[in-house]
């Protein structure tokens, strides 16, 4: 590792980034298409990143997310590698790596440094240790844009940009902290939040996103798909079908983006929120209830009977630009799914 600051160093040139990345073993095909499409090239190494974490290849993950601390491309991705690579070694539970986890948050969370993308999946991870002051901290960050405007001038902004300021009013609760301006507005969003969660529309049984969404007023369509961990052993139970699927994760979430975004157009009074799920949730409820597992609308009927309005799994779609990707890549939904070449 370098003597400088990881977590903050100015990006890396090129050059120095494909050298160190070679040394790795990496496959020619990554680093095609990092050459092709250099501005794709942080996103790249986090899919790269969880390809391996998949695979159950913990090491290689490991030094490919030092690698890009060293050499990152931008400076947002430098944290980003820092953020994931902190959880990584939380995971392994050893003393040693517990205490290169904390040196690197510590870094991250050094005044002034902290970008909002960064900021906001830091947060949710320290919120889940619940590590509330410093998650706190995080959501200061990621809601600093918000935080510099006048409440009342937030009125105009949808529920998915003020996301952060919902996520900064939770831990600002659970500090015990008295409710300021900022708070109020994040409380209004989250009520709606709540109270839209699970309004299905169309025939009997719930309108899947093949339905169109019916009525007069704004609907709420939700789309199940599943989550990264469960995506391997259900393809390889046959219940995931498809050329997308057959391409990975990545291809599977990126073409389920895409049918999304057209069905929005199409249907631009509905709003739409998305559920990653697990197989054997899916598997109990379908021999419970005499349905085929693998047929596309068993996961929509699961999501409409046995969804809870708190489940923290149900997203709203689409994020915000800077804000984490609903695919669980621990990206930005402008760098992952909603980046603008996934068309």
């Amino acid at each position: 590792m370098t003597d400088h600051d990881p977590a903050t160093a100015p990006a890396s040139d090129g050059a120095s980034l494909m050298a160190a990345l070679r040394e790795l073993g990496l496959s020619d095909r990554l680093l095609k298409d990092m050459t092709d499409d250099p501005e794709r090239a942080g996103s790249l190494l986090m899919e790269s990143v969880s390809d391996l974490d998949r695979a159950e290849r913990g090491d290689q993950a490991r030094r490919l997310l030092e690698t890009v601390r060293d050499h990152a491309p931008a400076p947002e991705d430098r944290q980003y590698a820092s953020v994931r690579l902190a959880r990584l070694l939380r995971e392994g539970r050893g003393v040693r790596d517990e205490a290169e986890a904390e040196r690197i948050t510590a870094e991250l969370l050094r005044p002034g440094h902290l970008a909002e993308g960064p900021a906001q999946i830091l947060g949710e991870d320290l919120q889940k240790l619940e590590r509330w002051d410093e998650a706190l901290h995080c959501h200061n960050v990621a809601a600093r844009r918000l935080l510099a405007e006048p409440p009342e001038e937030l009125a105009d902004e949808s529920d998915l940009a003020l996301a952060p300021l919902v996520s900064r009013l939770l831990a600002r609760m659970k500090l015990g902290l008295p409710l300021d301006a900022h708070d109020d507005v994040a409380m209004a969003v989250a009520r709606r939040q709540v109270e839209g969660a699970l309004e299905f529309s169309g025939e009997e049984g719930g309108a899947g996103p093949e339905e169109e969404p019916q009525g007069d007023g704004p609907d709420r369509e939700v789309e199940a798909l599943y989550s990264r961990e469960a995506f391997d052993e259900a393809r390889d139970r046959g219940l995931l079908t498809g050329e997308a699927a057959e391409h990975g994760a990545d291809a599977y979430y990126r073409a389920a983006e895409r049918t999304l975004r057209e069905r929005a157009r199409k249907h631009p009074g509905a709003r739409w929120s998305v559920v990653l799920h697990g197989v054997e949730e899916i598997a109990e409820f379908t021999e419970r209830l005499g349905l085929g597992p693998a047929d596309g609308e068993t996961a929509l009927d699961w999501a409409e009977l046995e969804l809870t309005e708190d489940d923290p799994r149900l997203r709203s779609w689409p994020p915000g630009r800077n804000e984490a990707c609903w695919c669980g890549s621990d990206r930005k939904y402008k760098k992952c799914c909603g980046s603008p070449s996934n068309r």
